[in-house]
């Protein structure tokens, strides 16, 4: 019964993250700016989604936390190759939204500091989004359903997990969507989420840093500064790159040559080996 084991682990989350939610009640730590509170905090997240791992992978039928896609083997180069994909597939996006003249840019000003700062920054988000939502909850759908209803599954939840960011519309949850689907298919075809954390760190490091874009609605500095022109639902408006039309057709475009190339073995003929 996937869905209700998914709700044992919601539970389970929970119950972990409690503790975090009482740090945070702490003045000082509650009136850190966001970019230094998530940075604070989710370290202390991560901590807690691995917890409500330990307790399902008690629970479950698989031994051990690489049932769940959390693996050691590889991490800094499937993480770097990841990265590099990312910023690539970032890149193509923002190529045709210049050509088809739906931004324009300016040089913006980012210290050496602040640039790595912010690398740290999209690391640790990239770590804690993976971790929450590409291991149980992905595992769960993909041990009982088709990979194709279990990756879209993954992607929705993916997409509502930012539905309370600035700027929310349809065609952001659309994109956000997608990108979870992608990385749901990486993590499901390497057994792993180490490339599916790379591709989300070079996914917003480039969208923010580098161009200088909002990271899903929210505003990060960068080397240059991106300004959305025309149709929202092409410039991609206040949200970024990802409530862009021509996001969606890169992220389609990508998940489709993968699907023609690459073949996701069923999860329950791998999972103990």
């Amino acid at each position: 019964m996937p869905i209700l084991k998914f709700m044992v682990f919601v539970i389970c989350l929970a119950i972990c993250v409690l503790p975090v939610g009482l740090f945070e009640l702490i003045p000082a730590v509650k009136n850190l700016d966001d970019k230094y509170h998530t940075v604070v905090t989710e370290p202390l997240l991560m901590v807690s989604v691995l917890g409500a791992l330990k307790m399902m992978n008690l629970m479950d039928q698989p031994s051990t936390l690489k049932s769940f896609f959390i693996t050691k083997k590889n991490v800094f180069k499937d993480v770097l190759k990841g990265t590099m994909f990312g910023i690539v597939v970032l890149s193509i996006c923002v190529i045709l939204m210049l050509l088809t003249g739906h931004v324009t840019f300016s040089i913006g000003k980012i210290s050496i500091a602040l640039f790595f700062y912010y690398i740290l920054y999209f690391l640790v988000v990239a770590l804690f989004e993976e971790l929450l939502g590409r291991t149980y909850p992905l595992f769960v759908f993909a041990e009982r359903y088709p990979i194709a209803l279990a990756v879209l599954i993954n992607g929705l939840l993916f997409g509502l997990m930012h539905a309370l960011n600035p700027g929310f519309t349809v065609f952001a949850m659309i994109n956000i969507a997608l990108a979870g689907v992608l990385f749901s298919m990486f993590t499901l075809y390497y057994g792993s989420i180490n490339w599916a954390i790379g591709i989300h760190l070079g996914w917003n490091f480039a969208q923010g840093i580098l161009f200088g874009y909002k990271v899903s609605g929210t505003d990060t500095p960068g080397v240059l500064i991106a300004q959305p022109k025309g149709i929202y639902y092409l410039s991609g408006g206040q949200f970024g790159v990802e409530g862009s039309l021509i996001c969606t057709f890169v992220l389609a475009v990508v998940i489709l040559c993968l699907l023609l190339k690459y073949k996701i073995e069923p999860i329950k003929e791998s999972i103990h080996s």
